[in-house]
């Protein structure tokens, strides 16, 4: 793997073989037969968020969460053939997207039709991972999960790692030599970056400690390009979470931030082009 809000953000990009250079002539007839005409991809703010870490885990475990039961249903009748889920707490094992397929979305809810998604993408995230830094400038680092100021001392905002995680469900393989994950991408490296100024000092950007500025991640949760092959096609999930455009001060960091993280997608599609 290559290391490079009140709504998730989803991308398709179609990758055919005469576009690509995989093939001068078209496409091979014998490969027509194994696509659909339709794939139908979707996003969804799950709200599988819990707590504390491992409370997800046992909840999904009992298998009767009007919560969890709910949002399967809705997957279930929705029916979507790769589906990006937002705030799903993430475990190192994917334990609680494993539990969520088989004790619920396998199960019919409300006489909706069961559903499977045999490839999941439950990769790392930047939400409750500490950074060791003053972010949101109150006069100490919060490094300790349970501190007061700990989510917003973190990479992105959560009270433990994993907390408001994404995962991607896809009835079609993955090629996970290809994906990409951006988690690690610092916001100072991106050009025009929309760094927060100092409401007191007015310095330009100046709203985070240099030191801070070098280590401080762009992506609030993650921005992923997963590929997915479609028979003889592929197509490129670009998938993240922006934070929400709210929460903060004059400085407007959390706005700003968003505004950053959803424009990395709009120059990223540009490059490949």
């Amino acid at each position: 793997m290559q290391q490079s809000s009140p709504a998730g953000l989803i991308l398709a990009l179609a990758c055919f073989l005469a576009a690509c250079g995989g093939g001068a002539g078209g496409e091979d007839p014998k490969s027509a037969a194994d696509k659909p005409k339709v794939v139908r991809i979707a996003t969804f703010n799950a709200a599988l968020n819990r707590p504390a870490p491992g409370a997800l885990i046992e909840e999904a475990a009992a298998g009767e969460s009007p919560q969890i039961r709910a949002v399967a249903e809705i997957i279930q009748r929705v029916n979507p053939d790769i589906i990006l889920i937002n705030e799903i707490d993430r475990d190192e094992v994917g334990q609680a997207a494993a539990l969520f397929k088989a004790y619920f979305l396998a199960r019919s809810q409300n006489g909706a039709a069961p559903i499977d998604f045999p490839h999941v993408y439950f990769a790392p995230v930047n939400t409750g991972v500490p950074s060791g830094f003053d972010l949101n400038r109150d006069g100490a680092v919060h490094a300790q999960p349970g501190d007061r100021g700990y989510g917003e001392d973190a990479f992105g905002f959560g009270a433990f790692q994993g907390q408001y995680g994404m995962a991607v469900l896809s009835k079609y393989p993955f090629d996970p030599a290809d994906a990409r994950t951006f988690q690690n991408f610092l916001w100072k490296d991106m050009p025009g970056a929309l760094l927060p100024d100092d409401p007191q000092s007015g310095a330009t950007g100046g709203w985070y400690a240099p030191a801070a500025l070098e280590a401080f991640r762009l992506s609030s949760k993650s921005h992923w390009d997963l590929p997915v092959r479609i028979g003889s096609d592929v197509i490129h999930i670009l998938a993240s979470h922006p934070t929400p455009p709210a929460f903060d001060g004059p400085e407007a960091r959390n706005r700003r931030r968003n505004h950053d993280e959803i424009r990395l997608w709009a120059d990223y599609i540009s490059k490949e082009k």
